[in-house]
């Protein structure tokens, strides 16, 4: 049985680096070594995980996606400059199409919650700025940009 992450719990009291390093340690090899623009997406879109609440299920991936192009300041075509990688397209041929398809799929009304909170959001989440928040609570940061986990 895989243990929860404290991240996901609504009034996590971890901070962002703190939920950073356990979502890292439950996922090892996410983040590619070395520096660069594909990293630096990659961490960005962690942060993204931790501050939302979701793991790397293909459901909370689907989520993830949904919630960081509705509720940050990425932009869609960024963001999709970033799935044509090739280390991102291996990673989906990797967990392969029918799964994502179905856990996209199962997902749907999440996926639509996650919508109608991002709208709600005070504020869009710093999606490549997200550094300035390393130290600073989960709880408290969802409270300021009025985010509750799906």
């Amino acid at each position: 049985m895989t243990r929860t992450p404290s991240y996901v719990t609504v009034d996590c009291p971890l901070t962002l680096a703190e939920g950073l390093a356990e979502f890292a340690a439950a996922n090892p090899g996410l983040l590619p070594p070395g520096h660069g623009e594909l990293r630096e997406f990659i961490r960005a879109h962690d942060a993204c995980h931790v501050l939302f609440g979701l793991t790397t299920a293909v459901e909370d991936e689907a989520v993830a996606d949904t919630w960081t192009i509705f509720g940050s300041t990425v932009t869609l075509r960024r963001y999709a400059s970033y799935l044509r990688h090739p280390e991102i397209a291996g990673l989906v041929k990797e967990i392969g199409l029918w799964r994502m398809t179905v856990g996209t799929v199962r997902a749907l009304p999440r996926v639509l919650r996650a919508i109608r909170r991002a709208r709600r959001m005070s504020a869009p989440w710093p999606f490549y700025d997200y550094a300035k928040f390393l130290d600073q609570p989960i709880a408290a940061l969802r409270r300021r940009y009025n985010v509750c986990p799906v």
